[in-house]
């Protein structure tokens, strides 16, 4: 019988007892032939079993064929292997994490021990980690405490896990205090691991393994090396613990002070408090235990200044004016330079150094310019048939927004000069929009339209268009279930422009931008009508309204005055909305127009398995018609959207309506932002607000709800752009400060987030500029005002006001001062209103 047909009869009637005379017999020929079998089967018609594996172990070259063959679930009998490799082991075994996880540390240990394998320190370092025994394990051979057990520092492996309530820390600790291992070896040892760039599971495991060792004052001295090392880690949260263990031995003879003081220079400059508090706890213990160090320590702190933790700065000008020398040249200089970083308790306590000896006291403020958050600039229109080819193979990649704007435009102009040649060229564009068959929203509205124009004017349709001719409608028949209207309003926008093309019409898009993000000069849009004018057409109706509502609000009397010299009365009112004022109030609700919509808070059931919890939200009312008249403006379209647009869609639409972008925010708010414990889109929301901030406008009461939400964002990202956005707006005559005062002190009242996501961030920009501290102050007075009861952390809001009294030199408001009465007495609020009140009488 042929070898693979043996093997099959073996395999397919279980005959297990024949497996292993059948393997041990196979010539390396005879292996080949099994496993091109094996290969051939299994996981086709075989599934896996004892004889598969057994058969994949023997029958493999290499250990990637083994691996590739047998299955990580699958099991082998022990006995069966032991019977195996009496008479042949394969060579790769020992490198086979595959195969050795199937067996127990003991087993791998004896198969070593008779010569069938060696393997690598880290599969030793596996093998016992993951081992369930404790004893039988340890002592069987000489090996494992002679060698493998050191290999449980050196590699990452499974030490951090606990069997069956064994841990490898009272293993570790045992076997030193039974002195069956080296303890010096094992504290060192610990600590040289976490130098190895574990994760940082492994790294805090070992940290908090050697402290679980207890270690004595004279072990922690003599591994102090090792100990200075870690601070130069990437894990920050290691460092509390070093500081920890450090302390005690800090103020002993044989301390390397200066060794720990160049190790540890970086750690004041973090902003993590726990590091800092702990560093400067060290610091006060080196100065008070030796006065040759006063003077290093004095200006090795003074990082701590860049810090805008009220409780560090203090702490670090204690120290100062405790062990510092006011005549010191060296530390009057380096606190020079961080005057302008000082908070009001830290710069009081420094006075003798600082007004004494003549250091400049009067703050500079920080390299702070005042810049728009976008400078607008021209956008070029397209000027020839390749750079238009060009472009309409990148349409659908979310570019610039104001692309589609050019192609449209572009296409209107060169569609009378089109050659079959420039039709092959544009494949890349059809064969783009091909690709959005199955999305939706405006991308497959503008693949649809791309398709059907390639239908229209391709002569001999390519392979992609005659097979688009059944994935996509016609332009016209275009529609989505759910459709949200404004997607209907852009339908019909191209369906005009459509026309145009039908009909070779050569009369420019009104609707263009000619600068960015969005912008359309109303000189530009009466030069562009008078050419309708002179043609006698009218335009495209959502063409024209677009244009209308990018106008930027600029020049317009002048714009007025020259539309009536270039257009008759008829063309002249088209532009009655960009010229009367109140237009619009006319026709639309007006929370529509400025976002002034009534927003309420309450709580949002969330459902967690078999469980329910409720949370706070804000929701804003918004409400739209179902049902549109045939006849409905662009506005109507974009008003009464009633289902969510898409997030790709959404700054397109934005930028089509800049001045009437409240309902939109709203839906956003709605949609992504009305829960602080559950925020979604975090790209979303942060493409959203730099959009809007792009425009440059005022800020309607819906976009103080969404800088609210971002300021009080639990992510770093989102909620540092809201603080940008803030830093940029706070201090421009149209951003009412006191508005978004009042927003964020009602979410704080609700307890709606934390407060402590608003105030970490607002308090890094205490100092930025005289301006910002007035403005801050004021939001700050409004907040207050508006918080009726004492909230979690309500002490932080507090010290953020006091700071900026004492750094604005102002009085206390008078309506802050009557809730302080309400709240002076409680406890954790007892100090920080005392100190409000010392500040007030002082300035009285």
């Amino acid at each position: 019988m042929l070898i693979d047909e043996e093997f099959k009869t073996i395999y397919l009637n279980y005959k297990i007892k024949e497996i292993i005379p059948f393997l041990k017999k196979l010539t390396p020929k005879d292996k080949k032939e099994v496993a091109a079998t094996l290969k051939k089967n299994i996981n086709k018609e075989w599934g896996h079993n004892t004889i598969s594996v057994l058969a994949a172990l023997v029958c493999s070259k290499t250990k990637d064929e083994y691996e590739k063959m047998r299955p990580g679930f699958y099991s082998i009998p022990v006995e069966l292997v032991d019977e195996l490799f009496e008479s042949h082991v394969p060579d790769w075994v020992g490198e086979s994490h595959l195969f050795l996880d199937g067996f127990d540390y003991l087993k791998v240990l004896e198969w070593e021990h008779k010569g069938y394998l060696t393997l690598h320190d880290e599969i030793w370092a596996s093998l016992l980690s993951s081992s369930s025994g404790t004893e039988e394990i340890l002592f069987s051979y000489p090996a494992t405490l002679q060698s493998h057990i050191w290999f449980l520092f050196d590699h990452e492996c499974s030490i951090t896990s606990v069997y069956s309530d064994r841990s490898w820390k009272d293993v570790l600790k045992n076997l030193a205090q039974e002195k069956r291992i080296d303890r010096s070896r094992v504290l060192k040892a610990s600590l040289t691991a976490i130098n190895f760039n574990f994760s940082k599971e492994h790294n805090t495991w070992f940290l908090e393994f050697f402290a679980y060792l207890e270690p004595t004052h004279k072990e922690i001295l003599e591994l102090q090396d090792e100990l200075f090392m870690i601070f130069h880690a990437t894990q920050h949260s290691l460092f509390p613990g070093v500081l920890k263990i450090i302390n005690p031995v800090i103020a002993e003879k044989a301390f390397k002070t200066e060794d720990f003081l160049q190790a540890s220079a970086s750690l004041m400059s973090l902003s993590t408090k726990n590091i800092v508090n702990a560093l400067l706890q060290a610091l006060e213990k080196i100065a008070k235990d030796n006065k040759k160090y006063h003077e290093a320590i004095c200006l090795f702190l003074m990082p701590v200044f860049l810090n805008k933790d009220k409780m560090l700065q203090t702490k670090g000008a204690k120290i100062i004016v405790k062990y510092g020398d006011p005549q010191s040249e060296k530390i009057r200089r380096e606190l020079s330079f961080y005057t302008a970083s000082f908070l009001s308790d830290a710069q009081t306590l420094l006075e003798k150094f600082l007004v004494e000896n003549g250091v400049i006291q009067n703050k500079e403020e920080q390299n702070y310019e005042a810049a728009l958050w976008h400078v607008s600039q021209s956008i070029t229109s397209v000027e020839s048939i390749d750079d238009f080819i060009f472009l309409a193979s990148q349409i659908f990649n979310n570019n610039e927004t104001y692309h589609l704007d050019l192609f449209l435009d572009a296409l209107i102009r060169f569609n009378g000069e089109f050659e079959e040649e420039h039709f092959n060229q544009l494949e890349p564009a059809f064969n783009a929009a091909f690709k959005r068959k199955d999305t939706v929203g405006f991308q497959h509205l503008m693949a649809t339209f791309v398709i059907n124009y390639g239908l229209l004017k391709q002569k001999n349709k390519s392979k992609i268009l005659s097979g688009a001719y059944l994935g996509f409608p016609t332009l016209e028949n275009w529609s989505e279930k759910r459709t949200p209207f404004i997607f209907k309003a852009y339908h019909q926008f191209l369906i005009g422009i459509f026309e145009f093309l039908k009909e070779n019409k050569q009369l420019p898009l009104l609707s263009v931008p000619e600068s960015t993000p969005c912008w359309i000069t109303i000189t530009t849009l009466v030069d562009k009508l008078k050419i309708y004018q002179q043609q006698g057409w009218k335009p495209i109706p959502f063409d024209l309204e677009i244009a209308i509502l990018r106008v930027e609000k600029e020049n317009l009397k002048k714009g007025e005055q020259y539309a009536k010299e270039q257009l008759n009365e008829e063309y002249f009112d088209l532009l009655k909305p960009v010229f009367e004022q109140n237009y619009f109030r006319n026709y639309y609700e007006k929370e529509f127009l400025d976002g002034s919509f009534d927003w309420k808070l309450g709580y949002k059931k969330i459902y967690k398995w078999n469980s329910t919890e409720e949370v706070p939200q804000s929701l804003i009312s918004i409400e739209n018609n179902k049902e549109l008249p045939e006849n409905a403006s662009f506005l109507d379209h974009l008003f009464n959207s009633n289902h969510t647009i898409y997030q790709d869609d959404l700054i397109r639409t934005l930028y089509t309506a800049p001045y009437f972008s409240g309902s939109l925010a709203a839906r956003k708010y709605n949609g992504d932002l009305s829960c602080s414990a559950y925020q979604y889109d975090i790209k979303g929301n942060i493409e959203f607000l730099d959009a809007w901030m792009k425009l440059n406008l005022p800020f309607q009461s819906v976009h103080y709800l969404v800088l609210s939400a971002g300021l009080f964002h639990k992510d770093k990202t989102f909620s540092g752009i809201a603080f940008e956005a803030l830093i940029n707006k706070a201090v421009s005559e149209d951003f009412n400060i006191h508005e978004l005062g009042i927003i964020i002190g009602k979410k704080i009242n609700f307890e709606w987030a934390p407060v402590k996501r608003f105030t970490d961030g607002l308090s890094g920009f205490i100092n930025l500029t005289t301006s910002h501290n007035q403005a801050f102050e004021k939001l700050l007075i409004s907040i207050l005002s508006t918080v009726e009861k004492p909230v979690f952390n309500l002490k932080k809001l507090l010290e953020l006001y006091y700071e900026l009294l004492n750094q604005n030199r102002t009085k206390v408001n008078e309506k802050i001062a009557e809730v302080l009465k309400e709240w002076e007495n409680e406890n954790n609020l007892k100090k920080i209103i005392h100190q409000i009140k010392t500040h007030e009488r002082k300035t009285l």
